[in-house]
């Protein structure tokens, strides 16, 4: 939660200083498909049943404009991962909760319209899952997160459309480049699993709009 809490501090500074760069600070909200690739998370797909879930997303950013039609996007979000698996008749839920953070986004706008790629960085700070206990389904936490990779480098690529007055419309792809899972420790095998994450959001953006 502390490195969780050291991103947000050090976006803040970011959006001071965009001040002074002709940037302009937003936020948004929306839902994110929360899905996955590789081939353990395929093969366990077929044995457990695993399904993606839908979940809220909420986030900030800072458009910086370069140009009329180049801008840097830089964003901050709050995505709920996970899925759902069978087990004995009982369909039960993971959640992994990351911060997103999407540093340096270059943008092509035009007229509002956007299309925008860059590198992610995912930081998983908790999680929990259901879990049967004595033939009960109990909501475990797991706060230490031993097993798991807590930093997942990936990329985003994405849509947008922000109207005059400042609300936009998106869709983003985040696909993680490293395995939600550390190698296992009796035979070192990295786990082939790996996020990919699907975002629909509607936001908007304070102060001057771009037209």
């Amino acid at each position: 939660m502390k490195k969780a809490l050291l991103l947000w501090t050090i976006f803040i500074g970011m959006i001071f200083s965009s001040i002074a760069q002709k940037g302009h600070f937003g936020f948004r909200a929306g839902a994110a498909n929360a899905g996955y690739y590789g081939s353990d998370y395929g093969a366990a797909k077929s044995t457990q049943s695993i399904s993606p879930i839908w979940t809220p997303t909420v986030g900030v950013y800072v458009n910086s404009e370069i140009n009329k039609y180049f801008w840097i996007k830089t964003e901050f979000n709050y995505v709920n991962r996970g899925y759902t698996h069978e087990q004995s008749g009982n369909t039960l839920r993971t959640n992994y909760y990351y911060v997103d953070v999407y540093p340096i986004n270059p943008t092509f706008h035009f007229k509002g319209g956007q299309i925008f790629v860059g590198p992610t960085i995912s930081v998983l700070v908790a999680s929990n899952k259901d879990t049967l206990i004595a033939g009960q389904v109990k909501k475990v936490s797991d706060t230490d997160l031993k097993g798991f990779n807590r930093y997942d480098i990936g990329v985003m690529a994405g849509i947008e459309y922000e109207f005059k007055f400042g609300v936009n419309v998106g869709v983003r792809m985040v696909r993680g480049f490293t395995s939600i899972k550390q190698p296992a420790e009796d035979t070192h095998i990295q786990t082939q699993w790996f996020n990919q994450t699907f975002l629909i959001t509607a936001g908007y953006t304070l102060g001057k709009h771009q037209k």
